[in-house]
Order: structure tokens, then sequence, then C-alpha cells
């Protein structure tokens, strides 16, 4: 067909693609420049040998002299001089509560404190609190603007097979907007007298380490969300009696493995001389990817004993910045730190008392560690026919945070 200018107004993408397409397999024809310069005793060069022009590389064999591969066992022998447990937020322990208990020589009280127990019972919220709570969950789970592509879906029965990746708003995020939400709530609730005491700070390290029967345990934590106060909570006077769990034939450490650390020394976030630098209130998010070393789901044991080991990790940091690094005895005043934990549905409370350092198994004094079973706030959260549906919710949770949040 002759190239008209309606052809070529209605083809001129694709004919200009063509056009450039043949002209450049064009080859250059020999004009005999090339042969009469060589005659002429000239040298002929490509742009490639001036563009990129060759180097010769020089083989150096060194015999003796190179460094060889140093090993794992040797690589920290500046700073440690062998390796120690290490526990951090991606740890697990197999034994569930029972070997959190034997850890940190703690017994278990299947109850709040007297104090918060009639907080809990006592409180009178508003009528419209409930409407409240029920937005803010709204806002956290379905509501909110993030897109992000979630984490895979594997089936049990079809390991190998990839289903489509599914984008919403990320774990961590409903998690953290979530306890926002209430803790705006209940600071409402509260008044201006009771917030000035307390301070909120996000994403809070601590880090320090005990010795339990000639095992040396390093624990590094990290507090998605704690809340501080200017006077630290008064411990619990009432004496609790009770038998550690039997783990026989297992260890307390066994799900717990070695590690050379560098730093394995105390640290805590604030300064001893600050306002606010009591612990109060440790809040964690707990990641539903996170499973067993062997590959199983976690269990609610295992869940409330990693809601334990952090306020026991808190208080132990908060000890030994108050006593020195070195302190590894009795306390004379217990520290009190209340912990926290969800996965954005399932709620955790509890309270731990530290009486002792000396986590050994032979030592009388125990520590106290009061709590209940977890709570669900709602049983299903999304969308149903295109509108936002909200199940079952739960108004209990929000009594019991409440109580936490006032407790001094």
């Amino acid at each position: 067909m002759r190239l008209t200018n309606r052809l070529c107004a209605q083809h001129i993408g694709w004919h200009f693609k063509k056009h450039w397409l043949v002209q450049g397999k064009r080859v250059p024809r020999e004009t005999g420049a090339a042969a009469e310069l060589l005659r002429l005793a000239v040298p002929v060069r490509t742009p490639d040998d001036l563009l990129k022009p060759k180097v010769e590389r020089r083989m150096l064999d060194f015999i003796g002299t190179g460094q060889g591969p140093i090993s794992e066992a040797n690589a920290y022998s500046n700073s440690v001089s062998a390796a120690c447990h290490s526990y951090d937020d991606n740890s697990l322990l197999i034994g569930g509560l029972a070997q959190a208990q034997v850890l940190t020589n703690t017994i278990e009280v299947k109850e709040y404190p007297p104090k918060i127990e009639d907080a809990i019972a006592n409180q009178k919220l508003p009528n419209g609190i409930d409407r409240n709570i029920r937005n803010a969950i709204l806002s956290a789970h379905v509501l909110d603007a993030e897109q992000v592509k979630l984490p895979k879906i594997k089936l049990i029965e079809r390991p190998a097979f990839n289903l489509p990746r599914s984008y919403g708003i990320s774990h961590e995020r409903i998690n953290r907007l979530l306890v926002n939400k209430l803790l705006y709530e209940i600071e409402k609730l509260a008044g201006h007298s009771l917030t000035v005491r307390r301070k909120l700070l996000d994403n809070a390290s601590f880090r320090t380490s005990l010795c339990k029967d000639s095992d040396q345990i390093g624990f590094a934590i990290n507090a998605n969300k704690l809340v501080c106060s200017n006077r630290a909570i008064d411990s619990v006077k009432l004496k609790f009696n009770g038998n550690l769990p039997d783990l026989y034939p297992m260890k307390c450490t066994i799900s717990i493995p070695k590690k050379h650390v560098v730093n394995n020394g105390n640290f805590y976030p604030f300064r001893t001389e600050a306002t606010c630098s009591h612990p109060h209130t440790v809040f964690s998010f707990f990641d539903t990817n996170l499973v067993n070393t062997h590959g199983s789901e976690v269990t609610t044991s295992q869940f409330h004993a990693r809601t334990m080991l952090k306020a026991f990790v808190v208080a132990v940091a908060r000890a030994k910045h108050l006593h020195g690094p070195s302190a590894d005895g009795d306390l004379l005043k217990p520290i009190v730190v209340q912990s926290v934990q969800t996965d954005g549905r399932t709620f955790h409370f509890g309270v731990f008392q530290l009486n002792t350092l000396n986590i050994s198994s032979k030592n009388t004094l125990k520590n106290y560690w009061f709590h209940r079973e977890s709570y669900e706030l709602f049983s299903k959260c999304g969308h149903e026919a295109g509108r936002p549906q909200l199940e079952n919710y739960n108004g209990d949770i929000f009594r019991i945070l409440n109580a936490f949040y006032c407790s001094s």
C-alpha cells in the first residue's frame, strides 16, 4: 500500500519503529580507507578500543600470608568469654507458661491484684463509651486507608500452592491504631489530673542479663508501647505460697538458643533523675507469623508466657538501673510492672511483681505473676455485603484496660 499522508498519520508510530529497526541493521560498506591507512603504516582503532580499553590484570599469588576464615566460636573472643542463652522478641518458650515460671522463679496467681479487681468491679463508665470503642475497632481493622501487600497465606493440605497475594492494612498498624485509640478513650475518662502523671513511649528497647543455675541468660526485648508514671506502682503486700512446675526431663533454657552477644549489659531507656521514669504498663504486639522452632503454631500457654517475660525483662532492667548492673539479690522494695499483649483481637493482661533478682531454683523467695485467661475483643470484624461489620463485641477488655491505666 502506498504511504499516503492519511496512512502515515494513522500508522506513524508503527512506521517509525519499523524504519528505525531497518536502519539499525545497516552494515557499513567497505570503502577501502582502512586498507589504505594500513598500507601507510597508520594504526586503525575502533571506537570500542578507545571507550573500553583492555586492562591486563596481574595475578598475584601469596603463600602463607592470607588470613584464614574465623570460626563463629572465636569471632567474639575479645568481647565475651563464652556464648550465653539469648531471649528476644522472636523467641518462644516451648514449655509455655510453666517453663517461664521456672526460668524466672515465679509463682502463678490466677487473678489480678486486689486493687485492680476492686477497680474493675466498681468502675462506672459513660453510656456512649461502648459506641466509641466499636468505632475505634472498625477504624483500626477496616476503615484505615493503608493498603500494603500482606504476608503469604499457605494451605496445609497444599503447601506448594501459591495463593494470590492480598492487600490490606498491615498487622503492626492495626495493633498500633487500636491501642492508641483505646488509650485515647481512657485518657478522656481519666482527666488531666491523672494523664499528666503518665507518659507514652513507642518502641522502647530493654536489655539485661541474669544467671540461672550457672547458665547466663541475656534478654533483649522491644516494648511496642510503654506507659510510664511519675511514681512506681504499689506492691502487693499479701504472701502467696506455691510450688514451681516440674519440667523434667526438660531444662528451663531448652528453647532459648545460645548466641555470642557483643554487648550484654543492662539498658533502660530513661535516666534515673527523669520525672516519669517508672515503668507502668508494657504493650506488646504479637506477630501472627511467629511460629515455634519446629514449625508448629503458637499455643495459648506460649502466648501467656510471652506476656509475662515482657514484664519480667522490664522489671529486671529497672531494678538494675536503680541498684547497679551487678545487683543479683532480693529487693527491699519490689518492682511491679503491668503487661498487655494483643494480636488485634485477643488480649492478655497480667501484673508482674519482681521480689528478687536471684532466680536460682534454691531461692525460697519467689516472684509473683497475676493474670487471667485471654479475652476476645470480637468474633468477626470486616466487610459484610460492602458494609463494615463487627460481631460479638466484648466490653470487658476496655474496663480491664481502664483499671490498669488508673492503677498506681
